[in-house]
């Protein structure tokens, strides 16, 4: 393959670059992390960047919450599990750098920041009040990964790939809440643990259609405070289509020629419950969410491309009170070379 050709390639492939986050429960991040086709934002797909190339960019997720009111979490403070807690927002920035090591394995590293905003919870020491505790933000953990492409097809129209990650603990987990003493680990940027992470993802190229599907396992191991986390399993599924674009007669042909693609997903995840060393089990944790995440993406020229999904909630069965989930909003730009 020639430089020209592989260029608005690798722009296609870098552009499914996703969030991986140590999140756990519902006011959290929960995408995976990947190098895929130019077809889903926030699935993984099963595609590779090419030999020698570069990948850089940035992707930011925004998540809005149904924060509770201060007479909910009293009232909630006086049931069977009264350890609980509101959040408002979360946000997390994000700059990343991918590399094609071979056609068939990619290596790329993320480096984000997180803001959490509103978090409030039951003052234990005075029944009926409630501590505002902050606005915790600081530099999250570092997420590297690489992405083996063991299969595809000779037409170039099914691909299979296995990834393996690795989130470190390099994040901030000492930050303080406005009553003097630190975040949970949960609310901390960083978990403080090493979390190791394998799933498989398939594509299947249609025409001016694409398909991709992925799970990924992540285990989450002690962190900060003596927390586990809790382990984490995603899975995704998403059916993209190239507008205007004639049908593919090799691989990535018409989202080659075609500026927008059209996007809908279905974005799942099952959280196992936290616990903590000598505590126990914490029953406000765990549970499946899932999301159906309509997005677009636009290619204004061989070397760059922005996505936008928005997800909403349509699935939320979670233990105990976790603050619900309004929206999420996933933004991408990512450019090639």
């Amino acid at each position: 393959m020639t430089q020209s050709k592989k260029t608005p390639l690798a722009i296609a492939l870098s552009s499914a670059f996703v969030i991986y986050s140590g999140g756990v429960l519902a006011d959290h991040g929960s995408l995976g992390f990947g190098i895929g086709t130019a077809s889903p934002i926030i699935t993984q797909p099963g595609v590779t960047l090419p030999t020698n190339m570069w990948a850089v960019g940035t992707i930011t997720q925004f998540s809005s919450f149904n924060s509770a009111s201060d007479q909910q979490l009293v009232d909630l403070s006086n049931g069977p599990n009264p350890d609980v807690h509101s959040v408002s927002t979360y946000l997390q920035p994000s700059v990343f750098a991918a590399y094609g090591l071979t056609d068939d394995l990619t290596f790329g590293v993320k480096v984000p920041y997180v803001f959490r905003t509103g978090i409030r919870s039951p003052d234990p020491d005075n029944p009926g009040s409630i501590n505002t505790l902050g606005d915790p933000h600081g530099f999250g953990d570092v997420s590297i990964f690489t992405q083996y492409r063991f299969f595809h097809t000779a037409d170039n129209l099914n691909h299979v790939a296995l990834t393996l990650g690795l989130k470190t603990p390099t994040g901030q987990t000492a930050l303080t809440n406005n009553q003097g003493p630190n975040f949970e680990t949960h609310h901390q940027p960083g978990s403080g643990s090493w979390n190791p992470s394998a799933g498989i993802s398939y594509t299947r190229v249609m025409g001016s259609f694409s398909f991709d599907t992925n799970a990924m396992y992540t285990i989450a191991t002690r962190g900060a405070q003596g927390t586990y986390l809790g382990d984490n399993i995603g899975y995704n599924i998403a059916l993209s289509y190239a507008f205007g674009a004639p049908a593919r007669n090799e691989f990535f042909g018409a989202s080659n020629n075609a500026p927008w693609t059209a996007v809908l997903e279905f974005n799942g995840e099952r959280q196992a419950q936290q616990r903590t060393a000598g505590v126990g089990y914490d029953a406000n944790s765990g549970g499946n969410t899932i999301y159906v995440s309509p997005g677009f993406r636009y290619s204004g020229g061989k070397n760059w491309n922005t996505a936008l999904s928005i997800g909403t909630p349509i699935v939320q069965d979670l233990n105990g009170y976790q603050t619900p989930a309004e929206y999420r909003i996933t933004y991408r730009f990512v450019a090639a070379f």
